[in-house]
């Protein structure tokens, strides 16, 4: 049986799981410290990382400087999509 593609919204979804997911292991940090840094409960910071379309801004710009999101993770993150550098030069150029 072949697999079924996830729909639109969960594959932005698993781009914004990856980023943090990704630089919470770089960094040493669980989701408790992160949580205490964002001034949430640490269920709070897990339901939002499984939902993450209910972050507000505010909070992701905080989550991108305690994370040390990459511009690219950044630009990933507000797309919705996998960006490459190559396209992220090429929409800063435009």
């Amino acid at each position: 049986m072949p697999k079924v593609k996830p729909n639109n919204l969960e594959e932005r979804r698993r781009i914004v799981r990856a980023c943090i997911a990704s630089n919470m292991e770089l960094y040493h940090l669980d989701n408790e410290a992160i949580a205490a840094k964002m001034g949430f409960a640490e269920r709070t910071f897990r339901n939002k990382r499984e939902s993450p379309e209910t972050f507000t801004m505010e909070e992701l710009w905080k989550l991108s400087k305690i994370l040390k999101f990459t511009p690219i993770q950044n630009a990933s993150i507000l797309a919705g999509q996998a960006l490459t550098s190559g396209e992220v030069k090429k929409f800063i150029l435009l």
